[in-house]
Order: C-alpha cells, then structure tokens, then sequence
C-alpha cells in the first residue's frame, strides 16, 4: 500500500503543479431513510430486528484533473448508517451465521468505525489512478471501476464487482485496483486487458489463484457487435461470447459464459435481453425484459444455504453472483409521467421456484442536481423459496430471507 500512495501521491503533485486551470471538484451527498420489516421465522427476527429504521447518509467526493494525455482520478467516499442495521450486522457476525466475504481488493482502503449498538461511519478511497489516452493506446493504473456485458438487470460476462439484480443506484460501481490496457485499432475494434490482483481467499490459496486477468475484444461482424472475452478469475477459465443487435427497432443482446472450474466441471451461464424505446400515451417510455440462466444455480425447488454447492457459495461471497436459482425472467421499464417526474417498475421472477421480486422508484427532480427519489422492494413467495425466504440450515427456523423495504432520498449533486 505504501507503494501505491507514493505512486499516487506523486502523479498528483505533478498534474497540480502542471500549468492550466485546476480541475473542479464534483461529487453527490444522499440522505435517505429506509424501513425495513422481515417474517417472525427470519434470521433478523431470531436476533430481535424483524423491523428496522435506519437513517443514512453518503457523501462521495470527485477529482480528476487532466494534463494533456494524462489523467489522475480520486473519489472518497463518507457514509454513515444510524438505526437498527448496524446492531444486526453485530449480531450476526457474532453469531457466525454466514460465511465471511474474502477480500475485494488488493489494497484495504476502507475505514469503518461503529459504536458497536446503532451507528456505523465508513469512510473509503473508492478512485484512485492515474492514466494515459493516446490515439490508439489507453493505459490505467490504480483503483477503478470496469463494467464488461450488456445484461439489463444480470450481469455474468461482468467479472469485476456487478451490480447486484436489485440495485437501483448504478451512478457508481464500487472501484478495484488493476491495471487496465486498451488499443484502439482504426476499424473501431479494440482489445482489453484487465489484470486485477487480490490476496489470498484461503489460507492455502496463493495470491495468483485469487487474483484475475482478461482479455476481451470488441469488433462488428456485420450488422452485429460482438465481444469475445478470455479470462483467468479466481484460478477458474472462463470464456464468454457476446453479441448485439437491432430488431425492428428494437435493440437485443446475447451472452454466453462457461466456466471451467477446479472440481473438472464446466458451468455455463448467460443471457438474452431485448428492450425498446416509444411513446405511451404521449410520454416517453422505455421496457426491456430479459432471461438469465445462472449456471452456478440449482434448479431444485426446496433446499437450504448450507447445502448450497462449493462453486456457487464462492461466488455468492465474491459478489459475482446473486442469486441461488437456475433460471429467471425480469421485466421493466421507465415511464416519465411529466419532464420533472420519472417512475421504474421491474419485476424479477425465479422460474424454478416461483417466487418474485418487484422493485418501484420514482424520481422526483425537485430542481438543477436535486432529486427526491421513492423507492419499494417486495420480495412475494411461499416459505423455501429464494425470495420466500431460504432456510439456512435444514429445513426449518431460521430463514434467510430478503426484507421488504420501503425509501426515500434526496440525492444533490455538485
């Protein structure tokens, strides 16, 4: 770490002390508050929070000046959680409910201080890099966010920190330290490589086995965009197929991602969306669905978290997948009721198990950078279903289970 912030704290001196115009700083402040309620049966009950109320606030913090070719970003970001989470979160860790998630990233940035009842306060270095963009050659170093595939709401081909399904604030992907190359060749094709490295996950696990490197490659075949990604993630082989196109005016994608794992089986999941763009009733109006097969998932209707298999529970605690099921049909789109007021429904179904997942937000624009935004999740099916609420161990008390929550924000912008 040391090496990194005298490489980083070095590229700043210099582009500040470069002639020109120093680079403003921007960022976003949110305050929102959240209630959340779980069944009686829930994890959260057991530990006395089947409800909770929770105030919380962020404050993230832009810099990115530029010299010429070269390019240094810097994002802090300050939160806080005041309510009825962080004392949750205290519980269940003591209680070692769920496995701990291994490290993200190479270099721990991230602070947190908690009062150990109902405050938590975390502040992060969420950018940090310094980059070079030339005519055909782009080159960056540091901590910084990547996002690979076209899926709407499921992302297999995106190996780098994916927005979760039910993520409704997708301004900011969290950023991981790599080093990152593009060449750019006059046909408007270009080539990636990624190189992520990571500590060890396990205490036999060398750093290569953690770590990842990719290659992908852009490049039309005729009326179709296509992407061919190789990779090397966390000591698996992964290869995915990427394409894209127009229908009727509508625009489609497809992926296709297996992955070659250690236990000498290959899991192959993917994708296909189609959305489009039109007027309802004299107001502009988006809608998509998409299907995803998780091939990490289980078709099984009934099981537990604690009968998950090893190369899906991996993934679950890298945030690479999300989701327990095999198969899934998500439905959406955008409505702007007036110019200052847009509202986004999307409805995720479980295939295998029936059960769903309807998210609502409406987005007020109360002024130039001021939003008030409004915002529902509601998890809908019968016990032992994935969002019914999963047991985790058995077949019995307690459930994991996803909470129905209701928000509201104010987001500023600056």
């Amino acid at each position: 770490m040391k090496h990194l912030t005298r490489i980083l704290l070095a590229a700043f001196l210099a582009l500040h002390a470069a002639p020109g115009r120093a680079a403003p700083v921007h960022g976003r402040l949110e305050l929102q508050d959240v209630f959340a309620r779980e069944s009686d049966r829930s994890v959260s009950s057991m530990l006395g929070k089947r409800e909770r109320n929770d105030v919380l606030g962020s404050l993230r913090v832009r810099w990115e000046p530029r010299r010429g070719p070269w390019r240094f970003a810097f994002q802090y970001q300050l939160g806080f959680d005041a309510g009825d989470t962080p004392l949750l979160a205290a519980r269940e860790k003591a209680l070692a409910l769920f496995p701990k998630a291994p490290p993200r990233t190479w270099w721990d940035l991230t602070d947190t201080t908690m009062d150990g009842n109902n405050f938590t306060l975390t502040q992060r270095i969420d950018r940090a890099s310094i980059g070079y963009t030339g005519a055909h050659v782009v080159i960056r170093a540091g901590r910084q966010a990547l996002t690979w595939g076209a899926g709407l709401v499921f992302h297999p081909m995106d190996l780098f920190d994916p927005f979760s399904p039910d993520a409704t604030d997708t301004e900011y992907k969290p950023g991981a330290d790599m080093l990152y190359t593009q060449y750019l060749f006059d046909d408007g094709s270009d080539l990636q490589f990624v190189a992520v490295p990571r500590p060890p996950q396990r205490g036999d696990d060398p750093t290569l086995d953690a770590s990842s490197f990719a290659l992908l490659f852009h490049t039309a075949l005729g009326p179709w965009r296509t992407s061919f990604l190789a990779a090397q993630d966390h000591g698996d082989t992964v290869a995915a197929l990427g394409v894209s196109g127009a229908l009727s005016g509508a625009t489609w994608n497809a992926e296709l991602v297996p992955t070659y794992v250690d236990d000498d089986r290959t899991y192959v999941s993917g994708l296909a969306n189609i959305s489009d763009a039109f007027t309802l009733a004299g107001r502009d109006a988006t809608i998509f669905a998409e299907y995803y097969r998780n091939g990490f998932g289980l078709e099984a209707r009934r099981y537990s978290l604690a009968s998950l298999p090893a190369p899906l529970t991996d993934r679950l605690l890298r945030g690479q997948v999300f989701n327990t099921g095999r198969d899934y049909l998500s439905l959406g789109g955008t409505l702007q009721w007036t110019p200052l007021l847009e509202i986004a429904p999307t409805l995720i179904a479980n295939l295998n198990d029936g059960s769903f997942y309807a998210l609502g937000e409406a987005t007020w624009s109360l002024e130039d950078n001021l939003n008030l935004i409004a915002g529902a999740r509601l998890p809908l099916g019968p016990s032992n279903t994935e969002f019914g609420g999963l047991p985790v161990i058995g077949s019995g008390a307690p459930y994991a289970e996803q909470p129905t929550r209701v928000y509201l924000q104010l987001r500023r912008y600056f």
